[in-house]
Order: C-alpha cells, then sequence, then structure tokens
C-alpha cells in the first residue's frame, strides 16, 4: 500500500497545470463512484475569509448558480469543515446537522442539479488556513469502507497540496523540524494499515509509545490527522 501511495504522490507531482491535475483526480475518484469534484480554500483577508476555487469539473451552470447566489454563505458543507477535522459523508452531515432553513435555496439546487452523495475533506493550515476537497456523485452510495475513506483522504490532500503549489498560495516549506527515524517509522507502518498495537509490536516498543511519535510527527508537520500526517511525509521525500 505504501508504493501504491508513493506512486500517487508521483503522479500528481508530475500534473504541471491545474487542468492536467483536475483530470487526474477525477479519474481517481471515479472507481469509488464520485462523478463530480471542486476542491478550494478560504484565505484569510483583512475582511475575513475570502473563497478560492483551485478547480472544478462541474458544468458551468452548477458553478454559475453556486457563486453568483453566493451559496457558500449558507452551505453546511462549508461552515462544518471548518470545525470538523475528519472527512465526512453527506448522509453523516445530514444525520448530525439538521437543514436549517436558510440553505433550502440551496438543498433545492442540489436536487435540481442531481446530486445524491458526497464525500467532503476538510484541510487546515496554519494561520486560520482552510481548504475543502468535496466530491460528489449524481447516485446513492454505500457508505465508504475505512480504507476507502484512508485513500479519499490521502488523495485530497496530496491534490490540494499540489493546487496551492501550483498557484503559489501558501505553498509548503521546509520542514521546520527533522523527523526522527522513530517518527518516520511509524508513519511509513501508519501508511501501510497498521494500528499502534500492530506497529508496536512490529517496532517492539508500547502502543502508547507509538502514538507519542505519531503525535510529535504530526505536530512537527503542521496538519490535523495521520493521513495528512503520511502525506506530507510523502511529499517531502519520506517514503
Amino acid at each position: 500500500m505504501t508504493a501504491l501511495r508513493w506512486d500517487i504522490v508521483a503522479q500528481i507531482e508530475a500534473c504541471a497545470d491545474m487542468a492536467a491535475l483536475a483530470a487526474f483526480f477525477a479519474d481517481a475518484i471515479a472507481p469509488c463512484g464520485y462523478t463530480n469534484s471542486a476542491v478550494s480554500a478560504y484565505l484569510p483577508t483583512d475582511k475575513g475569509p475570502a473563497p478560492h476555487l483551485f478547480f472544478t469539473n462541474t458544468p458551468e451552470s452548477w458553478r454559475r448558480d453556486y457563486i453568483e447566489r453566493n451559496m457558500s454563505a449558507i452551505d453546511s458543507i462549508i461552515s462544518e469543515s471548518r470545525r470538523r477535522i475528519a472527512p465526512f459523508t453527506w448522509t453523516e452531515l445530514r444525520a448530525d446537522v439538521p437543514l436549517p432553513d436558510e440553505e433550502l435555496p440551496l438543498r433545492a439546487l442540489v436536487d435540481e442539479w442531481g446530486l445524491k452523495d458526497g464525500f467532503v475533506v476538510p484541510i487546515h493550515g496554519p494561520g486560520g488556513y482552510f481548504g475543502v476537497a468535496s466530491l460528489v456523485s449524481t447516485r446513492e452510495l454505500p457508505p465508504p469502507s475505512a480504507e476507502q475513506r484512508a485513500w479519499l483522504h490521502m488523495l485530497s490532500f496530496l491534490t490540494h497540496e499540489r493546487c496551492r503549489a501550483l498557484e503559489g498560495v501558501e505553498s509548503r516549506s521546509r520542514l521546520p523540524e527533522p523527523l526522527s527515524v522513530r517518527e518516520r517509522d511509524c508513519l511509513r507502518w501508519v501508511a501501510a494499515g497498521k494500528s499502534d498495537w500492530e506497529i508496536g509490536r512490529i517496532l517492539g516498543i508500547a502502543p502508547t509509545t507509538v502514538k507519542f511519535h505519531i503525535e510529535r510527527a504530526r505536530n512537527k508537520l503542521g496538519v490535523h490527522s495521520r493521513a495528512q500526517a503520511v502525506a506530507r511525509l510523502f511529499l517531502w521525500g519520506g517514503s
């Protein structure tokens, strides 16, 4: 699995422009049943966060309606992504958050567009940086497996990082503090799908020590989840 993910990193890094990256992302999420996507960021400004669309392959009419009617201001996907770290599906969001009255016009548009399901990956960075990868489908999908969630999470984060690099938006910097050998080892085994207990058995350390090393690595890498820590490690050539 690590080799597969490193191959994906190399393919994403090879995308020379946004059009190539959007096409690659569309092909990568298609086997999971997602037909359209959008990757965006909300950049800090003096007047508050400003939306910035990196790419989308949604129909022009969808983009026009969403942007011209300022739907991001009432979209619970955006508001929930601001406060969540883990990815979530539309079904999970609807179960957790009642539909507010002000969002009814957006829900009507979603129904008009024929969208049935979605998977959302929140992305947070330093200084209030906030991004979203939104994957949608025109048919209802079964709940994603744990492996699919991890795959889509990592894929979305890597794609978002490449978007930032291509447009020069808070491009990733050098690692401020090097990871220790043990921290790298733990993250590599996380990438292979191992639990803290399994990693501890492999490395001959306690599961609590494994968790400690992973959390230290995550903090050094400036990310909010293990999947993003693995992705950033790969981006810095730590595979």
